[in-house]
Parts: structure tokens; sequence; C-alpha cells
């Protein structure tokens, strides 16, 4: 179906091949995961297949890329449409119609379909999928796992041979995460596409794929199976958590679900006891009393949250999509002031803090780090919020970029790299004038395992210095191992606030893959934790 003959790619103004020297073939039927760290060339790759790259953005590009036997260059687009079909990260970027059924049927529009055959595309995709129920909904009153099946739907009504998936649940709640995934999983099963999917977030993917292509610095360094795994391959930002943590262990097989994990430790008597302990938290330096919002009139967005965030405190915020988790956050880092209720920042209150030093208090990082993107290049845009509060300092800009590892990205324009990459720029920028209370919405969107682990140090060092860091999260693993205490949030509504442990180690839906792994045998949520666990043992 695809096949790549020593093909390399490099974009324009950049003196590095994106991907270099790819060999690969991809047969009919088979689904193939991408997995690398940031910025490895990953979606390049992706973008190769159906010619976005060059034809969209440009640049220089060798070799031969193959589909169903035909060179792309000589193909027509519209083929190519009829054959690769691309859904992409951000369903909201591919979405150009605002009711669902009419986005659905939009790209067979332009592909001149018949009437008939129109109406049948759709109705099927949408059976297939499950979005009859929303079929007349506005795509702007739907949850973001109904957007991403709409973006699925779109591209399936077009019947293409192959559907390439670039991160599809990467934004999305353990709910919505795993109807997209098992709607992947019916495409290649069900209906015998060919599925090439990347993604970051392996524990939920990597059993899914007949094969796993493991790629480093625009090359592609190895190939395997979920069942076996090539020696090579140890960094975290290759492997779900579960297999890393056996495979770091020592252990001699690697599990890849929780099913295979918790058949590996059945046996295990397990007398270890890491030493745990809360920490005393600081002073309280957010109170919220009885906060209500709408968007709607009558449909209330929050109801009478009451919350308190404490110095030295790394929150973890949870649920599923919908919930008001960013909305909430939103009001107290001031970008929504029509609210009823009271908050208090630091002993004052918020609405009497005029906003230069709300910014001096409060880093608010947003879902989409391209609402932070003005300027020419990395350095600049991370400078920006300093210039703005008349603070600024080369040396801080320079040094908050190392400890990003962005520092060799100073002089790249922040739209042109990887959404991991893109990611921690707009970290940077929330950090730059060194607030008392950290907000960060999905700081973990697009990032492998390592840059994670780089993050959660970042945060854990924050806290040290009194810092009150607040995650809103999806990603289960990242806040079992970083954060101090889960609050829960359902309609508009807290439902459960506490340590960590004991809100995520027995949650159906959010608790970690290493809770579910050990479930009844051992208390357990932390990654570093099993690690020196299954050490002993």
């Amino acid at each position: 179906m695809i096949k790549l003959d020593d093909v390399f790619y490099r974009y324009p103004e950049s003196s590095e091949n994106a991907v270099d020297n790819i060999n690969l073939t991809i047969k009919e039927g088979e689904f193939v995961l991408i997995a690398g760290p940031s910025g490895c060339g990953k979606s390049t790759l992706l973008r190769l297949f159906n010619g976005i790259v060059p034809g969209f953005y440009g640049g220089t590009i060798g070799g031969k890329v193959m589909l169903k036997g035909k060179d792309i260059e000589h193909m027509d687009r519209q083929d190519i449409l009829k054959t690769v079909g691309m859904v992409f990260q951000d369903p909201e970027k591919q979405m150009v119609l605002q009711d669902v059924e009419r986005e659905i049927a939009f790209g067979l529009e332009n592909l001149v379909m018949d009437l008939d055959s129109m109406k049948r595309n759709v109705a099927e995709s949408m059976s297939f999928l499950g979005l009859n129920e929303i079929r007349d909904r506005k795509n702007t009153e739907i949850s973001g796992g109904q957007k991403q099946r709409v973006a699925i739907a779109s591209v399936m009504a077009m019947d293409p041979d192959i559907v390439a998936f670039d991160e599809p649940i990467s934004q999305l709640d353990p709910i919505g995460g795993e109807e997209v995934l098992n709607s992947i999983k019916r495409l290649n099963r069900d209906l015998g596409k060919t599925v090439v999917m990347v993604e970051q977030r392996l524990d939920r993917c990597f059993h899914l794929a007949d094969r796993i292509i493991f790629m480093e610095d625009g090359k592609i360094i190895a190939e395997g199976s979920p069942q076996s795994i090539p020696k090579i391959i140890e960094r975290k930002c290759h492997l779900p958590n579960i297999t890393y943590i056996f495979k770091k262990s020592g252990r001699d097989r690697l599990p890849v679900t929780i099913r295979e994990g918790r058949e590996y430790i059945k046996d295990i008597e397990f007398d270890y006891r890491p030493q745990k302990e809360h920490l005393p938290l600081g002073n309280v330096v957010v109170e919220a009393n009885k906060v209500n919002f709408e968007y709607e009139k009558g449909k209330k967005t929050l109801k009478d949250i009451d919350f308190v965030l404490h110095r030295g405190e790394i929150m973890a915020v949870m649920g599923e999509n919908g919930a008001g988790k960013s909305t909430f956050f939103k009001i107290i880092a001031g970008l929504i002031e029509e609210y009823n209720g009271r908050i208090v920042v630091n002993g004052k209150n918020l609405k009497k803090i005029i906003m230069e030093d709300r910014i001096k208090k409060i880093g608010y990082l947003s879902q989409n780090p391209n609402d932070y993107f003005g300027r020419s290049n990395v350095f600049k845009e991370v400078a920006y919020t300093l210039e703005n509060i008349g603070q600024y300092d080369e040396k801080r800009v320079k040094s908050l970029l190392e400890i990003l590892n962005i520092g060799h990205l100073k002089d790249r324009n922040p739209r042109d790299l990887s959404g991991g990459e893109k990611q921690r720029v707009a970290i940077a920028c929330t950090m730059a004038a060194d607030p008392d209370i950290v907000i960060l919405d999905e700081p973990t969107r697009g990032m492998d395992g390592e840059s994670k682990e780089q993050l959660g140090s970042i945060i854990r060092d924050l806290s040290h210095r009194g810092k009150a860091v607040v995650l809103i999260t999806h990603d289960s693993d990242f806040a079992a191992d970083y954060a101090t205490t889960v609050t829960l949030m359902f309609h508009g509504e807290i439902v459960a606030k506490g340590w960590t442990e004991d809100i995520l180690y027995g949650s159906m839906y959010y608790s970690p893959q290493i809770a579910k792994i050990f479930k009844d045998k051992y208390r357990i949520v932390n990654s570093r934790e099993a690690i020196e666990l299954l050490k002993v043992v």
C-alpha cells in the first residue's frame, strides 16, 4: 500500500532533514504505530503519505514515495485523497462547516460524488461511529471525543484505502479516548483499512498495532511488534509506561497490557513497603466559595464550586471533557470575569486585582499552545511576557529554554515546531514571570515520556519553592507520578478531592496503569515506587 525508498525531506529554511533516509513498506490491512520522541519526524513521515509535504509546506524532498505501486509525484491530487485519508491531532483544525452531518459530507462534495452515494456514505459512516444521536448538532456543541469521531467519519466517508492518524487521542479524557481507539480498531479489523498512527499515549494503543516503527532524529532505528520489542529499544519515549517500568526494574518479561501485567505478578508475594508520607501543605493561596458560571442562560457550566489551593501543592484536576475544568481555572486566571461567587487570591478579592498583578501572580497555560505564538522565533516568544511587565531578563529567558530542553530551538519559528516542542515553548512563556500560582491546562499533550519526566521535575521544583501548581489533565499516569492531590470534576461540580493515592487508586476510569496492575494485591499508583517494588521482589 505504501512504499518509501531512500526518502528524505527538509522543511523550508531548515538546514537539517526532518526525515532522513527512510525505507519503509506498509502492507494492505496492517495497523502500524509510529513511536518516538517529540520532534523526531513522526508527523512529517505521515504527511509524506498524502503529499502534504512538500505539496503544502514546500521544502526539499528526495527519494520515492509510492502509493499502491504508483509514484505519488505523478498521481492526480484527487486520486491521492481517495487513497489516503488523514485525521489530525486537533479535530477542530480540519472542521469547516458548523453542522455534524454537513461536515461529514464536505469531503464527498469536494470529490463531486453523486447525491445518492453521498447520502449512503454519510449514513454508513455515522452509524459505524455511533454519531446518529448528534447528526443535527453543531460542532461547537459536542465533546472532544465526539469531535474526533466526526473528524474520523468525515475521512471514512470518502472511503480511502489508508487512514493516517496524528495523535488522535492526545487531548481526550480516558472514556473519549477509548471510544476513538475502538473506532480506529474497528476501521482496521472490521473494514480492512490500512491504519498508520502516530501517538504518544502508548499505553492505550501499543497492543493494537501489528507493527511498531521506532524513530529517532528523523530516522527509523528499529521495527518490532508488541510481542517482540527489539532489545535496543530502552527509552521511555518508545515504550508504554507499563513496559518501561518492567524493563527498568530488570524483569525478563515485558508486559504491554494491564492483563499481561496482572498475569505476570499474580504469583509474586510483596513484602516490601516503600516509605510513604504526605508533607504538610502550606498556606492557602486560592480560596473559592459558591462560584457559579454559565455560558448560556439557564445552563450552568459551574455549580456552587468551593475550592482551596495551598502553597506548595501540586493539584491534578481531572474529569471528562466538558466538565468545567478549564472554565473554572480561566476564571481564576482572570480570563473570564463575569461569574458569581467569591474568589480570593493571596487574601485579596480576585476582582480587585489589576491585570498586571494577575500576570505576575498567576501563570496560565491554555490547551492550545498556538494561542501564545505571534513572534518570529522561540526566544522572542518567551521574552515577550517579561517585556510586557517591564522585567526583561536575557539570562532568565536562556535559563528557561535550557531547563525545558528547547535551547536548540531558540531561533526557530514556534509555529514550525512539533506538537510536543510547541507545548514546551508555551510552558516557558507561562513560567517566564515566575508566578506564585501556575495553572497548566493539558501540559503533557503531545509530549513523549522523557519530556514528561523533565516537566515533572520542573513542577516538583516549583512546589519546593512554595509555588502552587494546578495540572488540568487526562494523563492519569503523569498525575499519579507528580501530583500531591487530585480533584475530580463532573458536570460543573467537584465530586472528589484528596491525596493522589487515595483518589486514583480506587477510581474506575482515572486510575493509572500501575494501580490497575497491582489492584487488590498492593496499594500503589506511582511509577517510581513500582520500579523499586519490582526490583526488590
